[in-house]
């Protein structure tokens, strides 16, 4: 889109609704409220809440009594503490969840860079591509973030994980990375449509300056 060009209130919803997956994914990538314990176990309570990337444990000894180790707190899941017991944290069904995830949040974001370079300094004749390349990456954001979210919806509370399985559930970081995955495949559609009717005014313009250019001709012949 030139510079100083209006945007259509397709592009306008598009963008805004792309700014708004972006935050909601970009929370839901960050915060430790993937699955939490409701705080019912009978006994002492072992696990607090776990997150991509941080875990937070109330009294956890490594289930193969290898270390004499207490795990408390909140912490980096690849912390040195944790690199005793990195085996339970990262089985490869977690390892899988956080590359997809990541690969859709980086997804995303170049969709971010490219829409905002579209606002600023891309030239019309390039608007069409620009729309099918944000399409496409949020397409592909909307995947990579669906997997991961299934593969976590699947496993995540399993009984062969985290201790006290029959007390642990899905929350809301896991909600807000659905809703960003939805909104992904949405704008990818909103995208895809402004690309076809950005097309449509592309021609449009085309075929008046090919008429005035006409027209100038004739004029100057007749002169």
């Amino acid at each position: 889109m030139a510079k100083g060009r209006q945007m259509s209130k397709l592009m306008w919803l598009s963008s805004c609704l792309t700014f708004l997956a972006a935050i909601i994914i970009i929370l839901a990538f960050s915060t430790p409220y993937w699955l939490i314990a409701d705080g019912r176990q009978p006994g002492e309570q072992r696990f607090e809440r776990l997150g991509l990337w941080e875990a937070c444990f109330h009294s956890f000894h490594d289930v193969y009594y290898r270390y004499d180790i207490e795990f408390k707190g909140c912490r980096w899941i690849f912390d040195e503490e944790y690199n005793i017991i990195i085996e339970i944290l990262e089985p490869p069904f977690f390892i899988a969840v956080q590359v997809f995830f990541t690969f859709g949040f980086i997804a995303l974001l170049l969709a971010c860079a490219l829409l905002l370079a579209l606002q600023i300094c891309f030239p019309s004749e390039k608007e069409v591509l620009a729309m099918k390349l944000l399409s496409l990456l949020m397409l592909i954001a909307g995947i990579c973030c669906t997997i991961a979210l299934i593969t976590f919806g699947a496993r995540g509370d399993g009984r062969d994980w985290m201790p006290d399985p029959d007390h642990n559930y899905l929350s809301w970081s896991f909600g807000l990375g659905v809703v960003g995955a939805f909104l992904e495949y949405v704008v990818s559609v909103l995208f895809l449509v402004e690309s076809r009717l950005a097309k449509k005014r592309l021609a449009i313009r085309e075929q008046q300056n090919y008429n005035l250019e006409q027209n100038q001709n004739k004029m100057g012949t007749v002169i």
